[in-house]
């Protein structure tokens, strides 16, 4: 329980069906003044007990920081610095929500481990959510089979909206509570003063196009990602600026050059991934399906190769932008998740 509306409906639903229901919160940083979403901030663990106390269930905090810090926060960290883009949602259901809690719920002796994810299970298959605004399974791929039958998601055949009303009309105290957009442990939104903070080298360098002409300098591919459009205004050509926006279509942590270009330069045919994991039987052969390259990105029609090595190769109908390298790429097909994995190279 995460001190939010989602989770808070999760658990009385549950409650509602006469599950014997357990109150959880995890305490993911090892000091929060203020909450900034889902990391056990003090307001968070006091909205989440409140909760528990309304719907009659008990309630305990766990301490998870050094977990977190090792399996979400360092990795963060060490991908934005060696030019990649993380997902670090994808790691904490991962290691923390699915990993960790699950294990314990187990060796609590409970059925099963539920929360407010907007997804849904059905035959042992993940399924999309019901609200399409609010689906939530492009964090949860990782998920294994042998699980699926152990995850609740109570909030899945709802919408938000719908959530919201059973709030108020359970008098829930979190009913209103506005929801978090962004990565929960980091302050301010600021998440490369976060990653400097914490270590991560941030060397200047040349902007240049595809064709490898110097455009200008930046100070630092933290602040960049692949298909990122916002903030390369002040990139000009020598005479003048450009006469259309310019998008990241590539950067190296190791050479440290930007690469910057037009909208169809930053569109990739295709990508590999890695470290792929699969909600069902590992597939042998190539089939089409469709893959999301990020959380809002509508998914794409593409041949999906399995390759040695917990690899797979995808090739899209039609180019995609932003395929960024240390985001995740996961496989759909008729609002079935098949699996997923990080993506380590996108093809030209």
């Amino acid at each position: 329980m995460s001190g939010g509306v989602d989770s808070s409906v999760a658990a009385a639903i549950l409650s509602e069906q006469g599950h014997e229901v357990i109150g959880v919160t995890m305490r993911l940083l090892p000091k929060l003044e203020t909450g900034f979403g889902c990391c056990g901030s003090p307001r968070d663990v006091d909205d989440a007990k409140s909760v528990c106390m309304k719907i009659g269930i008990p309630h305990y905090v766990l301490d998870m920081a050094k977990l977190f810090d090792r399996s979400v926060i360092g990795p963060f960290v060490d991908d934005y610095a060696k030019g990649r883009t993380p997902n670090p949602c994808v790691e904490c259901n991962r290691s923390v929500k699915f990993g960790y809690l699950s294990k314990l719920a187990h060796a609590w002796g409970a059925d099963a481990v539920a929360t407010g994810h907007y997804a849904r299970v059905q035959d042992g298959k993940l399924l999309e959510a019901v609200d399409p605004a609010k689906d939530q399974t492009y964090f949860l791929y990782s998920i294994p089979p042998e699980e699926l039958g152990r995850v609740l998601f109570p909030v899945g055949e709802l919408t938000k909206a719908q959530v919201r009303a059973k709030a108020r009309s359970l008098g829930l105290s979190t009913a209103e509570k506005p929801e978090s957009q962004e990565i929960c442990f980091v302050p301010n939104r600021d998440y490369r003063a976060f990653v400097k903070e914490r270590g991560a080298a941030s060397r200047p360098g040349d902007v240049k196009d595809s064709a490898g002409k110097t455009l200008g300098r930046h100070d630092g591919l933290i602040g960049f990602t692949v298909g990122q459009r916002k903030g390369l205004g002040s990139i000009s050509r020598p005479g003048g600026a450009h006469a259309e926006p310019l998008y990241v279509v590539g950067r190296d942590g190791e050479t440290n050059p930007l690469v910057v270009g037009r909208s169809d330069e930053a569109r990739r045919k295709g990508l590999v991934a890695a470290a792929v994991s699969w909600t069902g039987k590992t597939p042998e052969a190539p089939f089409e399906a469709k893959v999301r390259v990020r959380h809002r990105h509508r998914p794409a029609s593409a041949r999906v190769t399995p390759l040695d090595g917990g690899r797979v190769r995808v090739e899209f109908s039609e180019a995609q932008r932003a395929v960024a390298p240390g985001q995740a790429a996961v496989i759909y097909r008729d609002g079935e998740v098949l699996g997923g994995g990080t993506i380590a190279e996108a093809l030209a």
